[in-house]
């Protein structure tokens, strides 16, 4: 996020501070189920004669076990759920920085340009801010209003140019820059009713906290300059 650019470039000729910017537990196996017969009882038969001599010995028939063996059914094999694929993090962090944002408000409070006075600026309506998935930020002033700043008895207004990319990253309310600084040009300089020339001035990346919903961006900074933007999402 490209901030304003600082009215301290014109007084000193020298530069201005553009501001961007389960797995389900394994089923259990049942324990095994072992079904066993019992040995069968062996039957024992015996018989008695009667008569007028002796009795006939008793004849015992060997016994015939009939044992069944013991069957073992195998155990149910343990089943372990597919654990289910996990999402890539997005480079950019907080899905809902995703997309194109139009500036509709911007006040910038800056203390360092003239000393002694606060300068308030607003204005840069109708710049572009395009966050990308992959963690890319275009802040396009092209089609912006002019910055102006007033304060002490001064008037300060300029007409901001460029197209500055930086690498963005936003998550849990903080959010920062990273990536070489980017050029922004401010045209049609007027100071206190004189017109000064251009100026151009190389802004580093920086950082904030931010506020997003599925329509509003809110996004501030505090250094070098306190600046607040709001932004309304555009339609896909």
């Amino acid at each position: 996020m490209a901030a304003a650019l600082d009215a301290q470039s014109w007084l000193q000729q020298a530069q201005a501070a553009v501001k961007l910017p389960e797995t389900r537990a394994p089923m259990r196996s049942r324990p095994s189920v072992v079904v066993a017969a019992v040995a069968a009882v062996a039957i024992l038969g015996g018989l008695t004669a009667c008569g007028g001599a002796t009795a006939t010995p008793l004849r015992t028939e060997p016994s015939r076990p009939s044992a069944i063996a013991n069957q073992t059914i195998p155990a149910t094999p343990t089943r372990t759920a597919t654990p289910a694929p996990t999402a890539t993090p997005l480079a950019i962090g907080d899905a809902c920085l995703v997309g194109r944002w139009t500036l509709t408000s911007l006040v910038m409070t800056d203390t360092a340009s003239l000393p002694g006075v606060v300068l308030t600026f607003k204005g840069q309506v109708g710049t572009l801010l395009t966050l990308g998935a992959d963690g890319t930020e275009v802040y396009d002033l092209t089609n912006s209003t002019q910055l102006v700043g007033s304060g002490g008895g001064h008037t300060v207004s300029w007409q901001g140019q460029g197209v500055q990319r930086f690498y963005f990253h936003g998550e849990g309310g903080q959010w920062f820059e990273s990536g070489p600084g980017q050029a922004a040009t401010a045209t049609h300089v007027v100071v206190d009713g004189a017109a000064r020339p251009d100026f151009t001035n190389v802004a580093p990346p920086i950082s904030g906290t931010y506020a997003c919903s599925a329509s509003d961006l809110k996004m501030t900074a505090v250094d070098p300059v306190a600046v607040t933007q709001l932004f309304k999402k555009q339609a896909p």
